[in-house]
């Protein structure tokens, strides 16, 4: 359009050709045409679109791959639930282990005392050399025993890692372990 085609529209605008639009109709026409632009424009979130959003969702399946999105999200922290649900029934039964392990010791303890006080009784009668050398021996052994009873006394199988209690109680076993073998010898037997 050269200069020749145009008119002057109102207020000598030279945009507006004559018999169209006014110019505060067009800002209308134009402030019209966005609002319905923005209300059809698409997006791949089901909140903020609209009309068009939502067909366009469905039909490009848009939306259902945000469900299987959260589907396989919500499925793998299930899972995840259940392998940790699995992993403390596993160390549950492991600490409920180690408590028997703790138990049957405090009874071996109490059982190696009953047998340093038999033989003491036995040997306190004898004067020799010999049954003083074992009294010696059985002195030895009743402070291992007071030392292994105070390991069993600290330990708390429901504050202590597992792994330590296991530990800790395969030291005791050992320890009583040895004060059989230093009562057996006393005793000239094992029990």
């Amino acid at each position: 359009m050269g200069q020749s085609d145009r008119h002057l529209g109102r207020g000598g605008d030279p945009w507006i050709p004559i018999g169209t639009v006014s110019g505060s109709h067009h800002v209308l026409l134009g402030l019209a045409l966005s609002v319905c632009m923005t209300g059809c424009a698409t997006s791949p979130d089901p909140h903020a679109g609209g009309f068009v959003s939502g067909v366009v969702g469905l039909a490009g399946g848009g939306y259902q791959r945000r469900i299987d999105e959260r589907e396989g999200t919500y499925r793998t922290e299930l899972d995840a639930g259940e392998r940790l649900k699995s992993q403390a029934k596993a160390l549950e039964a492991e600490r409920a282990q180690v408590r028997g392990d703790l138990a049957r010791a405090q009874s071996r303890v109490a059982s190696q005392e009953r047998r340093i006080a038999q033989e003491r009784a036995r040997l306190g009668a004898e004067r020799s050399a010999a049954a003083q050398a074992r009294l010696r021996q059985l002195d030895k052994a009743q402070r291992r025993v007071a030392v292994a009873k105070g390991e069993l006394a600290s330990a708390k199988p429901q504050e202590q890692p597992v792994d330590d209690l296991k530990l800790r109680s395969r030291d005791i076993q050992k320890e009583l372990d040895e004060i059989d073998r230093m009562v057996g010898v006393v005793s000239e037997t094992r029990f």
